[in-house]
């Protein structure tokens, strides 16, 4: 909210700038000559003076080399994939996190998968075979923004229910976001 110097500022500008434009107070074709044009300034440098600056700096996107980082550092051979879990993160507006995160707890990272599954999210009770990792996590993106979209922002807690039968899915997915988040 603005404070009261500059709302009574901004209003008496206002109605000068409304009675010069006005056709029924001057019926003169100058009617800027009607006013007094330095008071006129005066107003607009005094909301000048008022004025908020704000300076926006944008951050590089260390998305990809974080999760890189995470995933090495759990021996996943998902490591590769990072550019592109951030991708399809992006593309059906996902958390980036959340899709690593339900790998962590559906197959340690794709450590523990059916042999040339490429199902590292447990994807129809672990039977859904792939043809690599990016097509899984298309899949699988592309499957919870579909089914679940509808709840509002896909978080763990929401899809929980529907994607697992256990209570402490969420709870564990969740985690492993926090854990992948702080990651540096």
């Amino acid at each position: 909210m603005l404070n009261i110097p500059l709302r009574v500022s901004a209003i008496t500008f206002i109605a000068i700038a409304a009675l010069l434009v006005s056709p029924t107070i001057s019926k003169s074709q100058d009617s800027l000559k009607a006013y007094d044009e330095k008071s006129l300034s005066t107003v607009s440098s005094k909301i000048n003076q008022n004025v908020l600056t704000i300076t926006i700096k944008a951050r590089k996107d260390n998305r990809k080399e974080r999760l890189e980082k995470f995933l090495l550092a759990q021996g996943s051979s998902l490591a590769s994939e990072a550019s592109n879990y951030i991708e399809v993160a992006d593309r059906y507006d996902l958390d980036w996190r959340l899709l690593p995160a339900i790998s962590g707890v559906e197959s340690q990272f794709g450590r523990m998968i059916p042999g040339g599954s490429y199902n590292p999210y447990g994807w129809n009770n672990g039977n859904a075979y792939f043809g690599n990792w990016s097509e899984s996590s298309e899949f699988v993106a592309f499957n919870i923004k579909s089914r679940w979209g509808s709840l509002g922002k896909i978080t763990p807690w929401k899809i929980g229910p529907y994607y697992a039968a256990s209570r402490t899915w969420a709870t564990r997915v969740d985690s492993w976001m926090n854990v992948i988040g702080q990651y540096e």
